[in-house]
This record gives C-alpha cells, sequence and structure tokens, in this order.
C-alpha cells in the first residue's frame, strides 16, 4: 500500500474548500497543487465515459499545450497509459507511469515522441470518480530528472490529502450546474454565450470544441473546410482573448456561474 505524508499545512486545501462552489475551483486547485509543489507542471482533464478527453485546467507553457496537449485531445490519448488503465480499471487512485504501463513503454515510439523529445523524463496521475464511468485526473509531469527524487514525496502527500480531494471535487462536479455541455442537451446557452463579441459561426465552434470535437469533426459537422475552421477558431480565441481550450471552458463556466445567479 502506497504511505501517506501529512503536508506541513493544509492551508491550500482549506482555501480550495472555499472556492468548491466557484468557477475558481479547477485553477484553484492548481495553486494549491504549485504551493505544495512549487514547479510541478500539471493538467486536469476529464474522462468521459465514452469520447475524447477535454482539458479543464493546465500551467503548460503554450509551447507545451501546442506540442503535447493539442495532439493528444485531438487522438494521441487513444494511447496514453492513463487513459487507457481508466478505461480498463474506472476507478479512484493514485499511479506512476511505471505502475500502469506495459513493459516496454519507455522503449516506444510514443514514449519518444510525446516524453523524451519533450524533456518529460516521468508521470503520475490521480483518479478521482465522478459518476458513470466519467472522472477528473490529474496529471503530473516530470520534466527534469532531479523531479524523479520528489515523485514518492508527491504521491505519498497525495496519498495523505486524496480522501479531502476526493471530496471537494465530487462536491464541486455534483453540486454545482458547472457541467460540460452534453451532446444531447439542447445549446440554449450558445444564444448567449460570447454574443456580445462572437458571430454566430464562432459560437458555434466554440460549442463544439467544448464538447469535445475535434477539428475534422467540428468542419464536417459545420459543412466547411478544415482551413475555415481554423481561421474561426483563431478569431474567437482572438475575441475572447484567450489561447487554450481550457481557458474556453475556463470563461463558458464563468458564464453560466453568472447565468444561474442571475
Amino acid at each position: 500500500m502506497r504511505g501517506t505524508r501529512p503536508p506541513a499545512s493544509l492551508t491550500p486545501v482549506a482555501r480550495l474548500a472555499g472556492q468548491v462552489r466557484s468557477p475558481e475551483f479547477l485553477e484553484g486547485l492548481g495553486k494549491g497543487l504549485e504551493d505544495y509543489f512549487p514547479g510541478i507542471s500539471h493538467v486536469v482533464f476529464h474522462f468521459p465515459s465514452g469520447g475524447r478527453p477535454t482539458v479543464l485546467a493546465s500551467n503548460l507553457s503554450a509551447e507545451l499545450d501546442r506540442r503535447v496537449l493539442m495532439p493528444y485531445v485531438e487522438r494521441m490519448y487513444l494511447l496514453d497509459p492513463f487513459y487507457r488503465h481508466w478505461q480498463i480499471a474506472p476507478r479512484a487512485g493514485l499511479w506512476t507511469l511505471d505502475e500502469i504501463a506495459p513493459a516496454g513503454f519507455r522503449d516506444s515510439d510514443y514514449f519518444a515522441t510525446y516524453y523524451r523529445d519533450l524533456g518529460l523524463y516521468d508521470e503520475a496521475a490521480a483518479f478521482f470518480p465522478l459518476g458513470q464511468r466519467e472522472c477528473l485526473s490529474l496529471s503530473f509531469g516530470f520534466y527534469r530528472r532531479h523531479h524523479a527524487t520528489g515523485q514518492a514525496e508527491l504521491m505519498d502527500t497525495l496519498a495523505y490529502l486524496f480522501p479531502l480531494l476526493e471530496a471537494l471535487i465530487r462536491q464541486f462536479w455534483l453540486a454545482s450546474s458547472l457541467h460540460l455541455p452534453a451532446p444531447h442537451e439542447s445549446p440554449t446557452l450558445l444564444e448567449s454565450f460570447g454574443q456580445e463579441c462572437l458571430s454566430e459561426r464562432e459560437r458555434q465552434v466554440a460549442w463544439l470544441i467544448l464538447r469535445g470535437h475535434t477539428g475534422p469533426e467540428m468542419a464536417k459537422e459545420l459543412g466547411i473546410t478544415l482551413g475555415t475552421l481554423k481561421n474561426h477558431r483563431k478569431r474567437l480565441y482572438a475575441k475572447l482573448n484567450i489561447g487554450s481550450q481550457a481557458e474556453l471552458f475556463r470563461q463558458f463556466m464563468l458564464f453560466q456561474h453568472r447565468e444561474t445567479r442571475a
């Protein structure tokens, strides 16, 4: 059984508890982790019961977002050992790469391309089930070899905090109305989200992005070329002053939060 190591302070978790019904929760979750582990790289994913992961929050650089997260959510998640592990064994827990990856994974082309070439030495993840075979996954990247010596400390501290984080994440997801739009939902919010600056087509693109569609899927859905789709996405990102799917999701959450309190 994995050991547990109490942190020096529970202040970051207490601060996070105060944000559990706020759109600031996901950002607060990341900041809390950085308080415990300065310099740690992390990504918050939503793994749905079916379909692609969605990036909810991240502290990766713009370059790593382009080189890692964009191809990951487009297609490479299918080869990700952590995503595959969740699909096979959907339960709460903490895992290191070596615990769940195939024996020869570090010699694979996937590891060479999405780990070694990017300077990613190791990875760990925490799964927090949300029900219906979906989960919120926290991914931690170790981009410098000496960080590997801190991996055991991170895992021990997370094991200690896990019950608290699991309860807070579940309350955030279930008690708030801040959910990803499901495919069957009528996009009523589409009519007003971004209407002050986005065109109707750009709002349609935003809605499809939020639902996790890839570029080719969006182009097919809208009956436009992939190049035209990319131009629409580029313009809506510029108008909203954002640069990633995670930032778009955050703005949508803030919008939902305002609407439900109106």
